[in-house]
Formats: structure tokens, sequence, C-alpha cells
């Protein structure tokens, strides 16, 4: 039996007593409410009575036998079983034994209803309802109004949580837009009104459903399953996600079936052995019909025969054993998620038959249609662009002052580090008192400080004593403390961030370093180790000028000036101090404040890396990765992504390693730089560097966590990091967000909202949103095609191999149509996009407007795609002088490869009922936007 019963039906314009359910009526009016007649043996076998009136009931309303109460009875026909069947038969089909009128007065009073006020009825609204006023309206309303009643057995109620008032409410009220949806009635003319029933054995919920329109509405069997589809996904959400994360081995399995067909295929293509002449044959017949049929191509509106033989497609298709496998896999998911609410076993029907793939008819009048066409792909893999990471990021702002945290505890350190020890400069004398109350020192206080605030261990009472270590230097007018003081407020270390504060402080720490600039190349910066030390002045001068750079860099404490910043960091940098030259190579790199120049970011990198910033060589890696002011070389990148690494794990060791650190070492572990690729090292630096709220680690951890691939999946707190990261502004968990929306892959699916969020990185520059939307729009999978959009977001876009093969595609679209510009798009991707020779192959092999066939330029581009790896090509090179049999033969190839697809999508649209959120504010989404396919049916059905 069920442990979700949904009955819906409808109640017809005029309805009210029907004169054959009279006697049902009288019962009603003279019974003594749902419990047993007092003083009788309840369990005593049912009354003769009894047993008569359950079965004139179970004949007048045969869909009882699904109540949870008739299972009851049947197990144990006892007078107060039998009592509860009637009860609850009576009450479920009340809408048929009176008036709309007294109906509504009827969910609102009768006995069990929970109040909500004055009575029991409720809707979308908090204010309250005039029973009198809805009563009047339904009954008088010119058009159907609908009914559902949604019942839960009282242990799952409980279990689930839904056993009071509020929780069936908010419910209701998630569920009814969906209702509307399946109900084809605008929200914008919906009224709906809603009353709980607090039975003893199984809560209830009576939703009556109208539209303002009378003309507007109507409910099939395929929307009523879509209405108890979404209610039990909502109730049951926690189980149904558990049984997604156990699923996995199933679609791996399938999956794996799916790569097994898609290589047998290629095979037998290859070699020309598609022993498959039956099915060759519909589809050359399917071909001519279509040719010569007029008006749309879509299968509702072909005529008998056409539709035929797409049917005889459809069931050839599905008689291959790959593709038997994978819906058998299909039907066992598919009856697992059902078994979470229901015990009932479903019965499948074959794959050609399953109304689920209606859409494949379609699919395949499209795929034959284009057999033709150079603009479609019989693909087995497109081309994929893969997510940048922040490193590879030119629009975040770069990241000047990575080392910030960078500790100097002892003298030698201090000349290590780029200071000059200045053995010559006599002691001042006393007159030369300080011109500033100002100074500059790593006193045994700050440094006890500083190790408080970056010690992953510390906890409130850490920070806060940090906090005064920093206020006592500070009032003797330390600017390190000072500076330190507007970072501390910046964050959430000791409570809420309090950006003025912070604010007055690094204005106030500017002020500082300019006041002792003057004087920085005498200075006592450090305290002795032992009594009687003679401390050396040091000249600060070049580390003096670094940190007023990178206030005007960072605008702490004033506006950021790019231009100051480039000023400052030129004198230090040109002084020797390794900060300076790394940051001062940032700004010619990113062209802040300076023009860009490549080979002038390349000399003070090199020049940083070479008296041992780490981060220096990590950028000249990244040059040599990319090929960008030196040839490409991965052996030299990987050759300074290693001293590199070597550098940052030095510096963890010394407990100098702050946040980005952390998510610089996340990044070399899970990409191999410098290094084995070590996903679990490189989780466990994300997971360090998210707990100090970096935004960049935030996103990688809070992604590993949703995807569970590597450790147990953990949605919620996944979206928790990701959400944070969105906050600090990271554009890869926007993105990742929009995306998701836009897939539905993890949590439930809303396009619309998954688009303007994409809309917006893209239009902040975000290049990788720009592709993405460039070839959603291109597709129009997704969204209506709009060609304008896709060129717009596709210029916007990185222009790599990736973009230039998607440019191809768009101009040799109908709207967009230029052969020319298309075919320079591929020559220009062909040397890393082996699909774009592939495509320069078919387009001189079947020939195009205003391009001419060449069969040598056609084997010349399909050989070369051949070689870089494409298998599918060659079957085109064994049968280049057999052209319309190929083309029947990769048709029939492209029918197994997108009916292969269309099951596993289908089950990936499904898992989106599987994802629903259990954060709130993620659970008011749209509902998936695909409208079902089907005639219209009975209204009067229950499930």
């Amino acid at each position: 039996m069920p442990k979700l019963i949904v009955t819906s039906r409808y109640l017809k314009s005029g309805s009210g007593k029907k004169k054959q359910l009279y006697h049902y009526v009288k019962y009603i009016a003279t019974r003594e409410g749902s419990v047993p007649i007092p003083n009788a043996n309840e369990t005593a076998p049912a009354t003769k009575s009894q047993q008569e009136l359950i079965s004139s009931l179970l004949h007048d309303f045969p869909d009882s036998k699904e109540l949870f109460e008739y299972e009851d009875y049947q197990k144990n026909p006892t007078i107060k079983n039998g009592s509860a069947l009637i009860s609850v038969i009576l009450d479920r089909n009340m809408d048929r034994l009176t008036s709309r009128e007294n109906y509504v007065g009827y969910l609102a009073n009768r006995p069990g209803t929970v109040k909500f006020g004055s009575h029991g009825l409720f809707s979308q609204s908090d204010e309250p309802i005039n029973l009198e006023k809805v009563a009047k309206d339904i009954a008088n309303h010119g058009g159907n109004v609908w009914t559902h009643v949604v019942s839960l057995r009282r242990d799952n109620a409980q279990a689930m949580g839904y056993d009071n008032l509020k929780a069936w409410r908010e419910l209701v009220k998630r569920q009814i837009s969906n209702i509307a949806k399946n109900q084809k009635i605008d929200m914008a003319n919906l009224k709906w009104y809603a009353a709980f029933h607090d039975k003893k054995t199984n809560p209830h919920v009576h939703i009556i459903v109208y539209s303002t329109n009378e003309r507007e509405g109507f409910l099939t069997n395929h929307g009523i399953e879509k209405i108890r589809s979404g209610f039990a996904n909502d109730i049951y959400a926690d189980e149904l996600h558990h049984l997604y994360a156990q699923q996995t081995d199933l679609r791996n399995q399938m999956k794996k079936e799916s790569e097994q067909l898609m290589k047998q295929l290629a095979d037998n293509i290859s070699q020309n052995d598609v022993d498959n002449a039956e099915l060759i044959d519909l589809v050359a017949k399917l071909h001519e019909q279509l040719n010569s049929s007029k008006g749309k191509k879509v299968y509702g509106y072909l005529k008998a025969d056409v539709k035929k033989t797409v049917d005889e497609i459809f069931i050839r298709l599905a008689e291959n054993e790959s593709i038997q496998k994978m819906y058998s896999l299909w039907c066992e998911m598919e009856q697992q998620k059902h078994d979470v609410y229901s015990s009932a076993r479903v019965q499948f029907p074959k794959l050609a038959d399953n109304k689920e793939f209606k859409s494949v008819k379609n699919m395949i009048i499209q795929t034959v249609l284009d057999m033709n066409s150079p603009v479609v792909d019989i693909e087995i893999e497109e081309p994929e662009l893969t997510e940048k990471t922040d490193d590879d990021i030119t629009d975040i702002p770069p990241q000047i002052d990575e080392f910030d945290n960078a500790i100097y505890f002892d003298n030698d350190d201090m000349a290590a580090n780029g200071f000059s020890c200045s053995s010559k400069i006599s002691p001042k004398e006393p007159d030369d008192s300080p011109k500033s109350k100002y100074y500059l020192k790593w006193s045994n206080a700050y440094k006890e400080a500083c190790k408080l605030i970056y010690n992953k261990q510390s906890k409130l009472e850490d920070f806060q004593k940090a906090e005064q270590l920093l206020l006592n230097e500070s009032g003797a007018g330390n600017v390190l403390a000072i500076h330190d003081l507007g970072k501390l407020y910046s964050t959430e270390k000791i409570g809420a961030k309090d950006e003025e504060k912070s604010f007055a402080y690094y204005n106030e720490a500017l002020q500082g370093f300019m006041e002792i600039e003057l004087d920085s190349d005498f200075m006592f910066p450090y305290e002795p180790k032992f009594d009687g030390q003679i401390i050396k002045p040091v000249n600060m001068r070049s580390y003096v000028w670094y940190r007023i750079g990178k206030m005007h860099c960072y605008g702490l404490g004033t506006e950021q000036d790019y231009e100051k910043a480039f000023e400052w960091f030129l004198k230090s940098a040109q002084e020797g101090n390794k900060f300076a030259q790394y940051s001062l190579a940032n700004l010619y790199y990113y062209g802040n404040g300076v023009e860009k120049d490549l080979s002038q970011a390349f000399l003070w990198y090199r020049k940083s890396s070479e008296q041992g910033q780490p981060y220096a060589p990590y950028a000249v890696a990244q040059m040599y990765d990319k090929g960008e002011y030196v040839s490409q070389s991965e052996e030299t990148a990987q050759r300074y992504y290693k001293v590199a690494l070597s550098g940052f794990l030095e510096l963890e060791s010394k407990d100098q390693a702050d946040d980005n650190l952390f998510y610089k070492i996340g990044v070399m572990y899970k990409n191999g730089l410098g290094t084995e690729a070590d996903i679990s090292k490189a989780i466990d630096y994300f997971k360090r560097s998210a707990e100090m709220n970096n935004k960049n680690g935030l996103y990688e951890y809070g992604k590993t966590l949703i995807q569970g691939k590597y450790i147990e999946a953990d949605l919620n707190k996944g979206l928790e990091c990701i959400e944070k990261a969105m906050k600090l502004k990271n554009s890869n968990a926007k993105r990742f967000f929009a995306l998701e929306y836009i897939s539905g892959e993890y949590f439930s699916q809303d396009i619309e909202k998954g688009l303007f969020m994409l809309t917006e990185c893209a239009d902040k520059g975000d290049s990788f949103a720009c592709f993405q939307l460039g070839q959603f729009y291109l597709k129009g999978e997704i969204v209506t095609q709009d060609l304008e959009r896709a060129e717009k977001y596709l210029l916007l876009a990185e222009d790599n191999e990736f973009t230039q093969y998607a440019f191809g595609k768009l101009y040799l679209q109908e709207e967009k149509y230029d052969i020319q510009r298309a075919v320079d798009y591929f020559k220009r991707s062909s040397d890393k996009n082996m699909w774009s020779s592939y495509q320069l192959g078919r387009l001189y092999l079947f020939g195009a407007d205003e391009l001419e066939k060449d069969k040598e330029k056609a084997v010349e581009w399909l050989t070369k795609s051949a070689h870089d790896g494409n298998e599918y090509v060659q079957n085109m090179l064994n049968n280049i002088d057999d052209f319309e049999n190929m083309l029947l033969r990769n048709t029939v190839m492209g029918l197994f490869v997108n009916l292969s697809r269309c099951i596993e999508d289908n089950y990936s649209q499904k898992q989106c009922s599987l994802k629903i959120q259990t954060d709130r504010k993620l659970r008011k989404m749209i509902q998936k936007r695909k409208s079902g396919i089907g005639i219209r049916e009975e209204q009067n059905m229950t499930n």
C-alpha cells in the first residue's frame, strides 16, 4: 500500500446533491461523527449493516480501495475498522455528496479540522478568510472547481514532521504553483483554499482550486501524476536524496552501457559493418515520406502511415541489447524511487510504449530530416570548455599581497628578507627626536597577536586577546598594529564586521606609514633577543614604500588607486624588495595602473622569484604554462611550480600560511602542479582555506561537498559554502549556482533563475559565463534559439578553440549563414579541436551554399581529424565513395546515440525531484518548464 495518497477530481458547474447518493448524505446527517457507537465492542466483527454499507460505498466509489483504512479493514474487518473506513470514504467523497457551498463549510468546520482562526480554512495569505463569502463565491463560480486530498498514515506523518497545521500549510503553499501548472491555470488567475484534518489514523489536507477565468484549466492523468509526484518528492525529500546517493552504482552502470554502445557503434561504422538492414530501410523510407509531407514535421501532425514508420523505427531501436539494458536500469531506479513512498510494484511498459519517452519520436523525425544537413552533428562527444580556477581569471582584483602575514621573528630573518642593516649610520643625536608619534616594530606583543590571529586553532577568546594586544601597541603608535586592527575589524573573527572602524584604522595606518617614510632608512624594527644586545639600525625604506603601495592598491583607508600603487611599488622594487617586485609584476600583468606589459611582468616575477618569494615562481610557471610572452613549456612550468610549492609548504611549516596560501596549495595538489595530483590533500587544503572564510576555498570545498565524488556528500553544508563564496564575490560560485539551477543535477532545477544569474555573471565580464550563454542561445535547447544573443556573448568570451568552434557552427545557421566565416573559424581552431577539422571535412564532402564539394579537401580534413583522435571520422574515410548509404548508416548510428542519451537525460532530469533543497530559500524555485504532451482525459480520476 502507498505511504501517500493523492486524490484529484473536479466539480462541474452547477453540480449539487445526487439523488442516487442521497442515502449516504442521510448517513452523514445522522451518524455520530467518526467514532464507533458507545459501548460497542470495537474488536467484534463488523456488523451486517456496516458490511452492506461498505459494499455499497466501494461499488459507488471504487477508488476507495486505495485508502489506508481499506487496507486495515481488509486485514481486520472489525466494527472499529469498519466505522473508520465508512467515515473516511464519506469524508473523501463529500464533494460528490453535497453542494459546493455546503462542501466548503464541511471542510472548514467538520470534527477534526484544525482551526486557522475562527475556522479551518486557509490560503496563501495570513489574512482572515470570510467563510460565508468564500462558500458563495465557489458555489456561484461558473467554471470547474477542482478538489485534491493529500493523505498520510499517522506514523509516516509523524516521522516526516507533518502532524501539525503549520507543516501542512507550508507544504500546500510550496506545491500550489505545481498544481496550477499541471491544471493549466495561470498563477495570476488562481484561487485556492485548503483545510487540514488531523484525523487519528491519517492526517490529511483538502484543497479546493479554481480559476477566475472560467474557461481556463483542465487536468489529465499525467497532470495528476505530476501533482502527486510533487507532494511525494517534497514530503520524502530527505529519503529520496539519500536514495539518489545510493544509486551511484546504477547510474554508473547506465553510463557504462551507453559508452559501450557508443564504442560498438563507432567500431561497426568504421568497419562498414552496420548489421541492421531493416532499420536502414526504414530510415530511408521515413526520409522519403518526410520529404513529401506537407506542414509541420512533428509526430502529432504527421499522417498515419508516416507515424507508423516512426513507431517501427522506435521499436527496432529499442530491441538493441544495450538500449534494453539501459532501459532496464532506468526502470530499476524509477522503482526504487517509487518504493520510498509506496509498496506497490510499478508495471513499466515497453520502452517504445512508455509515455515518458514520447520525445523520442520527434527525435527520430528530426535526426532523419537532418541527415544531409552540414549543421547537425552526430558527434559522440562535443568539445567542452573546462572551468577556470581563480588563478586563471583575469577579471578578479590581483592579489597583490598574498604574503600579508609573513612575520619576522628574529634579527637574522630581517637581513634575509631584504632589509639593509645600516652599520655605517651614526646613532642619532638626542636633538634628532622623531618627527612622528608613529613607528614600525615587530615587537614581542605584536608577534604574539599575529600568532593568535593566524593560528587555525584559535577561538573567540584568542582573537579577543589578540585585539587587546594590538590595541595596546597601536596606542603607542606601532603602525603594524594599527594596520592589523583594520584588517581584524574587516573580518568576523571577533563578531560582526565593522567596516567603519576597519577603514578608520587603515586610514590611520596609511597616515602613519606616510609620516615615518622620511626616516625609514634608519629604523629599529625589532626588539633585542637578549639583554645587552646591540641593535643596529635597519634601512626599511623599501618595505615602507611597499606597504604604502599596497594600501593604495587595495583601497585600504583610502580610495583604490592603481597608479599611485604603481609608483610606490616601482620605487620599492627598484630597491630590491621582493614583495614589491611581485606586486609590481601583477600590475604589469593585469594592466592595472600601467599599460599591460607581459615582458615587464615576466621580468619582475623572475626577480622576485630569485629572491625566494614563493608566489613569484608560481606566476612564472603560469606564464610558461599558457605560453604568455615566453614559449609554452609544460616542463619549465612544472619546474617553477615545484619551486613555488616547496616555498608554500615551508611557509606553512613556519605557521605563516593564510587562507590564500591554503587555497593555492589546494589548487596545486588538485591539478598536479609541481607535484603528483593528490585530490585528498587538495580537499584538505580547500577545507582549511574555507574554514578561514576564503572565498576561493569556500567555493572549491563547497563544490566537492555537493558533488560527493571524493568525499561523502553533504548538500546543505556544500550549499552554505558556495553561498558564502558568492557573497564574497567569487565569480565561480555564482556561475556554479547558475549552471546548477539550469541543469538541476545537484538540486532543484530553475532554468529561469539560472539564466538570470548566468547573464549577470556574463554582463560583469565573466568570460566563461559568456561562452556558456553563447552556447545556450546557439543550441536553443533550454532557451529559444537566439542567434543575435549567441553571437553577442560568444564575442565576449575568451578567444580560444572552443569559442572558435562555436562561431563556426553559428555561421552555418540559416539566419546567420556566412560559409566563409564558418570555414575560417573552423580552420583557426582545427589544430586544437578535432571536431573543427571534422566539420571542415563534412562541409567539403557534402558541399553547401556558396561552397562547392571538394572531395580532395574533404579527405584532407577528415584524415587530420582521424589522426587527432576522432575514431568516428574513419567511417567517412572508409566510405567516401558511397555517400547515400553512408548517410543512412550514419543516421542509424545517430539514432542509437540519441536514444541512449534520451534515457540518460530522462533520469538526469528526474533527479531534480530527488534533489529538493532543505534550505527554505532554495525551495521557492519555479518548477521545471517542460509541458506535457498528450490528449485531455477524463477529469474524475484518482491516483
